[in-house]
């Protein structure tokens, strides 16, 4: 069976991170997500989530709150009333010199920003190399010639299927829209430019 999962994450993972229990103060405060209690006890909560082994810290599986029903597309929000229980929420601390790298089957080579063309010059399977580099270093840059500048991962587009760092909010049963949605709330409660990304397994 395949799993689908979202992510959120600090698109500058080089910087310090943000606070994460913070954060989840807010989300539960701000009525983003509900206590976990009864009937907000979201579905997956029952299974066993391979991403927590290798957390230093994880929160307990969320239901989304009706407060953010306005960052989600027109299409998710109808499923989200019909069931707010397919919708749970993670939040993943991982601590260490090296980021968490979440990818799947779907990942695809990057473009620069505004592009939508592979970045270039970079060989075949090069971009695979350059999630090592900067697996090894946060700050690694990939230099495009053609525009004559340099790009640390996260600045290049990787067409929504790459989350790297050390701060994660995973979800599940949302589309892109609604998941670049819920980036900007984060990023409003953190103060950091967020990402998202898309895994499939």
């Amino acid at each position: 069976m395949s799993e689908h999962h979202q992510f959120i994450f600090p698109r500058d993972f080089h910087l310090a991170p943000p606070d994460w229990p913070a954060l989840q103060a807010r989300l539960l405060e701000g009525g983003y997500v509900l206590p976990p209690q009864g009937d907000n006890i979201p579905y997956s909560a029952s299974r066993d989530s391979f991403d927590e082994a290798d957390a230093a810290w994880h929160s307990v599986q969320y239901c989304l709150g009706p407060a953010a029903r306005p960052y989600l597309s027109a299409a998710v929000r109808d499923d989200y009333d019909a069931d707010p229980r397919s919708f749970p929420l993670l939040l993943l601390a991982f601590d260490g010199a090296n980021p968490r790298v979440m990818v799947g089957e779907n990942l695809c080579a990057p473009s620069p920003p505004g592009s939508n063309e592979p970045a270039s010059p970079m060989p075949a399977d090069a971009h695979v190399d350059f999630i090592g580099q900067a697996y090894e270093n946060p700050a690694a840059q990939w230099h495009c010639e053609q525009r004559g500048r340099s790009y640390r991962i996260l600045e290049l587009d990787w067409h929504y299927s790459l989350a790297m760092g050390f701060r994660m909010v995973r979800c599940e049963g949302l589309d892109r829209e609604s998941a670049q949605g819920l980036a900007r709330l984060i990023g409003e409660l953190t103060g950091q430019v967020m990402g998202c990304s898309h895994r499939h397994l």
